[in-house]
C-alpha cells in the first residue's frame, strides 16, 4: 500500500469515529447545545484578544450542523463532555477535510517519516493558488457602515437577560436595514464578474432582488440582537430564535409587504437541512423554532448563494444555467477592449459533410500579428465548499479536454471553423488555446498540452493590456505571487486516530497585498 492510499484509508477510519461519537445518540437539544459550544469558544478568544487566522468560524459550525442533520435523532442525554467531544471533531475537521480534498485532487506528495508519520508536501507550482487568495481578499468592501446613534441608543435600554425578547421600533430597524442593504449592495458590486440583474428568476416567485431584500432583513435583526444582548462583548457569538410564523411575518412587513407565501419560499432556501452547506443557509431549524445565525456568520457571496439555493433543485436550474451562459459573454466584451482585437462568440464548427460539430466559443483575433486566441468559456456558480471547488477544477479538467478534442478534428482538417471571409484561414493563423472561467484559477496541470486555464477575475485585474500577443503571453506564463517574497510554504502538524501525525505543507501569504497589474515589476 501506498502511503497515500494508507493516509486517505486512515482519514476514511477517523470519519468513522466521528459518526460513532456519543453526542448523535442525544436528542434534538443537541444541536443547539452544539452551537452555544462552538460559540462560546469563539467568544472566549475574542475576551482574552486572541485570533486564529486559520480557524474558520462559519466551516466550525457547518461541519456541526452538517453532521447533526446526518444522524437521526436519539433519545440520550445531551452530555456537555459529549458536546464538547464533538466540537473539538469539527475543530480538527477543518484541517483533515481540505487535506483530504486535495489527496482526491492528486496535488500532494504523500511519504512516511517513520512508523506513524507522514509528511505532505505540495505536487505542483502554487503561485496560482496564491493568486485566487490575493484575489478573494479584493472582493471584501472597504468602509462599510458601523451603527448609528439611534441603533446604540436604543440596544443601550434593552433588558440584560440571557434570553431577552426584543422588538425594536420601525425606525431603528429600517435604519439597520438600510445599512445591510448597502453592505449587500457593497458586497456585490465588488465582484468583477457582472451581477446578477434583480429580475433573476429564481423560480417559485422569486428573484434576485427578493432574496437580496430578505437577507438584508434577516442581517439587521441578528445585528441588532446582538447588539441588545447582554453577552455579546465580541461579535458573532449570540444565536437568536424565533417561530417560523413571526419570521416570516415581519420579513413581509421589513421587505415591502412582500406576500407570506413568496416570504415563506425565502426562508425555506435559506433554511439549512440534510446535504445543504451553511455556507448557503443561515437559518437553522432547531426543536420547533428556527435559529438565525450572528451576523459574521452570514454568507458575503450574495449571488452566488441566491443562485445555489435556487439551483438545489434541479427542475429550477434551467433558467438558472442559462442565465449563467449569459454572464459569460463578458468574456468577449473584455476582450473587444484590448487594442486591434476583432472578437466572436458561438463560432460554428462543420464537418466536410456539413453537420454540426460543436462551436467555439470565444475566438480572438488580431490580424496584425495574425495571433488567435480560442477560449472554452464555463461559468458554474461560483464555489462556496470545498466540494464544490473541487467541482469546478473537476470542470476545467473536463473542459480542457472537450477543447482539446475540438483542437485536434480543427488541425487535421477533420471539421471547419466558420470564419468571416476577411479573416485569415484557420491554419494561417498562430492559435492559443485556454479555459476561461468567472474567478477560480487552478494550479492543477490540464490534461491538453500547450492548454491554460484563467479566470475573469484574474484578466480583469491585469491593467491595460497592449495586444492580444501580450495577453497570450501572460495567460502562458501567468504573474502569479513570487515565493517568498508575497507568500511562504509552511507547515502544520496534525494528530490523527491517536497515534498517527501528518505534517502538511500550507500556504501563508507574507506581503497584504497582491495584484496581477504589478507586472511592471515582473520579471
Amino acid at each position: 500500500m501506498t502511503p497515500e492510499q494508507e493516509l486517505k484509508d486512515l482519514i476514511s477510519g477517523w470519519r468513522e469515529q466521528v459518526d460513532r461519537l456519543p453526542i448523535w445518540s442525544a436528542g434534538e437539544e443537541r444541536l443547539h447545545a452544539l452551537m452555544s459550544e462552538a460559540l462560546a469558544i469563539k467568544a472566549g478568544t475574542a475576551r482574552i484578544g486572541a485570533t486564529f487566522p486559520e480557524l474558520s468560524w462559519d466551516a466550525l459550525l457547518d461541519f456541526l450542523i452538517s453532521w447533526h442533520f446526518k444522524h437521526p435523532i436519539g433519545s440520550s442525554p445531551c452530555r456537555e463532555e459529549d458536546v464538547s467531544n464533538a466540537v473539538s471533531a469539527a475543530m480538527t475537521a477543518m484541517r483533515i477535510e481540505p487535506l483530504a480534498a486535495a489527496l482526491r485532487a492528486q496535488a500532494y506528495r504523500v511519504r512516511k517519516t517513520g512508523g506513524t508519520k507522514f509528511r505532505v508536501s505540495y505536487k505542483w507550482d502554487m503561485g496560482l493558488e496564491v493568486a485566487d487568495m490575493f484575489l478573494e481578499r479584493q472582493t471584501v468592501p472597504a468602509n462599510l457602515e458601523e451603527p448609528t446613534e439611534k441603533e446604540l441608543e436604543w440596544a443601550s435600554k434593552q433588558a440584560r437577560g440571557r434570553l431577552n425578547p426584543f422588538l425594536p421600533p420601525d425606525d431603528v430597524i429600517n435604519e439597520t436595514m438600510g445599512r445591510a442593504r448597502r453592505a449587500i449592495q457593497a458586497w456585490r458590486a465588488i465582484h468583477q464578474d457582472p451581477p446578477l440583474s434583480d429580475d433573476t428568476d429564481l423560480g417559485e416567485g422569486l428573484n434576485v432582488g427578493i432574496m437580496a431584500e430578505v437577507l438584508a432583513a434577516l442581517m439587521a435583526m441578528a445585528e441588532l440582537g446582538e447588539m441588545a444582548h447582554s453577552s455579546a462583548r465580541a461579535r458573532g457569538t449570540t444565536l437568536q430564535h424565533s417561530t417560523e410564523e413571526a419570521i416570516v411575518e415581519w420579513l413581509g412587513r421589513l421587505c415591502g409587504d412582500l406576500p407570506k407565501e413568496i416570504v415563506t419560499q425565502a426562508v425555506h432556501r435559506l433554511m439549512a437541512g440534510p446535504g445543504k452547506s451553511l455556507r448557503t443557509s443561515i437559518l437553522i431549524p432547531n426543536s420547533g423554532l428556527i435559529t438565525v445565525l450572528p451576523l459574521v456568520m452570514f454568507p458575503r457571496a450574495i449571488d452566488a448563494i441566491v443562485l445555489r439555493t435556487a439551483a438545489s433543485d434541479p427542475a429550477r436550474y434551467g433558467p438558472i444555467g442559462k442565465r449563467q451562459g449569459e454572464r459569460a459573454r463578458v468574456w468577449g466584451r473584455w476582450l473587444g477592449g484590448v487594442p486591434g482585437v476583432k472578437v466572436l462568440e458561438g463560432v460554428k464548427v462543420r464537418s466536410s459533410a456539413g453537420r454540426a460539430a460543436g462551436d467555439l466559443d470565444v475566438v480572438a483575433l488580431d490580424p496584425a500579428s495574425r495571433k488567435g486566441l480560442i477560449l472554452e468559456i464555463k461559468w458554474p456558480i461560483d464555489a462556496l465548499t470545498l466540494a464544490e471547488t473541487s467541482n469546478t477544477d473537476r470542470t476545467i479538467m473536463l473542459a480542457s479536454a472537450q477543447l482539446g478534442k475540438v483542437r485536434r478534428s480543427l488541425v487535421t482538417g477533420v471539421v471547419r471553423a466558420k470564419l468571416p471571409p476577411n479573416w485569415p484561414a484557420f491554419e494561417e493563423i498562430d492559435w492559443a488555446w485556454g479555459v476561461g472561467m468567472p474567478q477560480q484559477l487552478t494550479s492543477q496541470p490540464l490534461p491538453e498540452p500547450d492548454m491554460f486555464a484563467t479566470s475573469f477575475r484574474y484578466v480583469s485585474r491585469l491593467g491595460p493590456v497592449g495586444s492580444l500577443p501580450e495577453l497570450v503571453s501572460i495567460l502562458k506564463a501567468p504573474i502569479v505571487p513570487e515565493l517568498n517574497r508575497h507568500y511562504r510554504i509552511g507547515n502544520i502538524t496534525i494528530p490523527l486516530q491517536q497515534r498517527y501525525s501528518v505534517r502538511i505543507e500550507r500556504l501563508e501569504c507574507v506581503q497584504a497585498d497582491w495584484d496581477p497589474a504589478m507586472r511592471a515589476n515582473h520579471s
